[in-house]
Protein backbone atom coordinates (compact mmCIF):
# COMPACT_ATOMS: atom_id res chain seq x y z
CA UNK A 1 0.00 0.00 0.00
CA UNK A 2 1.03 3.46 -1.06
CA UNK A 3 1.85 5.86 1.71
CA UNK A 4 1.00 9.40 1.71
CA UNK A 5 3.55 12.37 3.05
CA UNK A 6 2.45 15.42 4.07
CA UNK A 7 2.83 18.28 6.31
CA UNK A 8 -0.55 18.91 7.83
CA UNK A 9 -1.18 14.41 7.78
CA UNK A 10 -0.51 12.58 10.60
CA UNK A 11 1.70 10.10 8.20
CA UNK A 12 2.69 8.12 11.24
CA UNK A 13 -1.01 7.22 12.62
CA UNK A 14 -1.89 6.87 9.04
CA UNK A 15 0.91 4.41 8.56
CA UNK A 16 -0.36 2.63 11.54
CA UNK A 17 -3.80 2.37 10.40
CA UNK A 18 -2.37 0.49 7.24
CA UNK A 19 -0.72 -1.78 9.45
CA UNK A 20 -3.94 -2.53 11.40
CA UNK A 21 -6.23 -2.92 8.20
CA UNK A 22 -3.87 -5.49 6.89
CA UNK A 23 -2.99 -7.21 9.74
CA UNK A 24 -6.96 -7.51 10.26
CA UNK A 25 -7.45 -5.09 13.17
CA UNK A 26 -10.26 -3.33 11.71
CA UNK A 27 -10.97 -1.55 15.37
CA UNK A 28 -7.90 -0.16 15.67
CA UNK A 29 -7.62 0.36 12.17
CA UNK A 30 -10.89 2.53 11.84
CA UNK A 31 -9.58 4.33 15.18
CA UNK A 32 -6.30 5.29 13.24
CA UNK A 33 -7.70 6.63 10.16
CA UNK A 34 -10.76 8.81 11.69
CA UNK A 35 -7.47 10.27 13.99
CA UNK A 36 -6.17 11.52 10.56
CA UNK A 37 -8.78 12.17 9.24
CA UNK A 38 -10.08 14.67 12.07
CA UNK A 39 -7.26 16.49 11.78
CA UNK A 40 -7.25 16.87 8.16
CA UNK A 41 -9.19 19.93 6.14
CA UNK A 42 -11.75 18.57 3.63
CA UNK A 43 -9.93 20.05 1.01
CA UNK A 44 -6.48 18.59 1.69
CA UNK A 45 -5.36 16.77 -1.49
CA UNK A 46 -5.09 12.95 1.01
CA UNK A 47 -8.71 13.82 2.32
CA UNK A 48 -10.57 11.54 -0.17
CA UNK A 49 -7.93 8.57 0.40
CA UNK A 50 -8.00 8.37 4.27
CA UNK A 51 -11.58 8.72 4.12
CA UNK A 52 -11.77 5.84 1.76
CA UNK A 53 -9.92 3.48 4.35
CA UNK A 54 -11.79 4.79 7.34
CA UNK A 55 -15.40 3.95 5.46
CA UNK A 56 -13.85 0.51 4.61
CA UNK A 57 -12.61 -0.02 7.97
CA UNK A 58 -15.87 0.97 9.79
CA UNK A 59 -17.87 -1.38 7.14
CA UNK A 60 -15.57 -3.95 8.01
CA UNK A 61 -16.56 -3.23 11.41
CA UNK A 62 -19.89 -3.76 10.49
CA UNK A 63 -21.20 0.22 10.85
CA UNK A 64 -22.51 0.41 7.40
CA UNK A 65 -22.33 4.32 7.52
CA UNK A 66 -18.68 3.70 6.25
CA UNK A 67 -20.34 2.89 2.87
CA UNK A 68 -21.82 6.41 2.70
CA UNK A 69 -17.98 7.38 3.78
CA UNK A 70 -16.41 5.76 0.57
CA UNK A 71 -18.92 6.41 -2.17
CA UNK A 72 -18.69 10.22 -0.68
CA UNK A 73 -15.02 10.28 -0.53
CA UNK A 74 -14.70 8.23 -4.21
CA UNK A 75 -18.17 10.57 -5.52
CA UNK A 76 -15.67 14.26 -5.35
CA UNK A 77 -12.38 11.91 -6.35
CA UNK A 78 -10.33 12.28 -9.83
CA UNK A 79 -6.66 11.07 -9.00
CA UNK A 80 -6.42 8.83 -7.08
CA UNK A 81 -7.92 4.74 -7.75
CA UNK A 82 -6.91 3.65 -4.10
CA UNK A 83 -9.91 6.00 -3.57
CA UNK A 84 -12.54 3.34 -5.29
CA UNK A 85 -10.28 0.16 -4.80
CA UNK A 86 -11.01 1.00 -1.43
CA UNK A 87 -14.74 1.62 -2.65
CA UNK A 88 -15.01 -1.46 -4.18
CA UNK A 89 -13.88 -3.59 -0.92
CA UNK A 90 -16.84 -1.89 1.21
CA UNK A 91 -19.32 -2.50 -1.85
CA UNK A 92 -17.97 -6.16 -1.52
CA UNK A 93 -18.14 -6.83 1.75
CA UNK A 94 -21.64 -5.80 1.80
CA UNK A 95 -23.03 -7.83 -1.12
CA UNK A 96 -23.12 -5.03 -4.05
CA UNK A 97 -21.10 -6.79 -6.24
CA UNK A 98 -22.04 -4.41 -9.40
CA UNK A 99 -21.39 -1.34 -7.44
CA UNK A 100 -17.94 -2.93 -6.52
CA UNK A 101 -17.16 -3.89 -10.43
CA UNK A 102 -18.53 -0.57 -10.84
CA UNK A 103 -16.08 0.97 -8.74
CA UNK A 104 -13.15 -0.91 -9.88
CA UNK A 105 -13.84 0.02 -13.62
CA UNK A 106 -13.76 3.53 -12.71
CA UNK A 107 -10.54 3.26 -10.50
CA UNK A 108 -8.85 1.76 -13.35
CA UNK A 109 -10.20 4.90 -16.07
CA UNK A 110 -8.57 7.19 -13.22
CA UNK A 111 -5.17 5.21 -12.42
CA UNK A 112 -5.05 2.57 -15.46
CA UNK A 113 -1.76 1.77 -14.05
CA UNK A 114 -2.90 1.15 -10.47
CA UNK A 115 -1.70 -3.06 -10.44
CA UNK A 116 -3.92 -3.72 -7.34
CA UNK A 117 -6.94 -2.09 -9.17
CA UNK A 118 -6.28 -4.45 -12.16
CA UNK A 119 -5.47 -7.90 -9.98
CA UNK A 120 -8.91 -6.86 -8.34
CA UNK A 121 -10.89 -6.48 -11.87
CA UNK A 122 -9.24 -9.45 -12.30
CA UNK A 123 -10.88 -11.23 -9.45
CA UNK A 124 -14.12 -9.60 -9.73
CA UNK A 125 -14.97 -9.37 -13.27
CA UNK A 126 -14.65 -12.02 -14.88
CA UNK A 127 -17.89 -13.37 -17.67
CA UNK A 128 -18.37 -16.34 -19.14
CA UNK A 129 -20.05 -16.42 -22.37
CA UNK A 130 -23.84 -16.54 -22.31
CA UNK A 131 -26.13 -20.23 -21.05
CA UNK A 132 -28.52 -19.32 -24.83
CA UNK A 133 -25.91 -17.99 -27.10
CA UNK A 134 -29.02 -17.33 -29.64
CA UNK A 135 -30.32 -15.36 -27.07
CA UNK A 136 -29.35 -11.64 -26.00
CA UNK A 137 -26.98 -11.57 -23.33
CA UNK A 138 -29.81 -9.26 -21.40
CA UNK A 139 -32.05 -12.31 -22.07
CA UNK A 140 -33.71 -13.00 -18.77
CA UNK A 141 -33.23 -16.63 -19.39
CA UNK A 142 -29.36 -15.85 -20.12
CA UNK A 143 -29.11 -13.51 -16.85
CA UNK A 144 -30.96 -16.05 -13.96
CA UNK A 145 -29.06 -19.20 -15.68
CA UNK A 146 -25.73 -16.75 -15.44
CA UNK A 147 -26.28 -16.34 -12.11
CA UNK A 148 -27.44 -19.70 -10.95
CA UNK A 149 -24.18 -21.15 -12.84
CA UNK A 150 -21.96 -18.42 -11.56
CA UNK A 151 -18.86 -19.21 -9.55
CA UNK A 152 -18.56 -18.96 -6.03
CA UNK A 153 -17.38 -15.60 -4.87
CA UNK A 154 -16.75 -17.15 -1.64
CA UNK A 155 -12.72 -17.46 -2.40
CA UNK A 156 -12.69 -13.41 -2.52
CA UNK A 157 -12.82 -11.45 0.51
CA UNK A 158 -11.34 -7.71 1.23
CA UNK A 159 -8.22 -8.72 1.71
CA UNK A 160 -7.66 -10.90 -1.16
CA UNK A 161 -8.65 -8.08 -3.41
CA UNK A 162 -6.45 -5.40 -0.94
CA UNK A 163 -3.52 -7.63 -0.82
Amino acid sequence: MKSIQGDDMNSEMFEKGLKALEDGDYKAAARDFEAVLKDLDGHDAHYNKVASFAGLAQVLISNRNGLLICRDAAGSEVLDGTVFLNLACAEWHCNNRKRAIDAIRRGCKIEPDNERLQRAAALLDSRRRSIFQFLPRQHSLNKAFGRLFRRSDGDVDVHSLLY
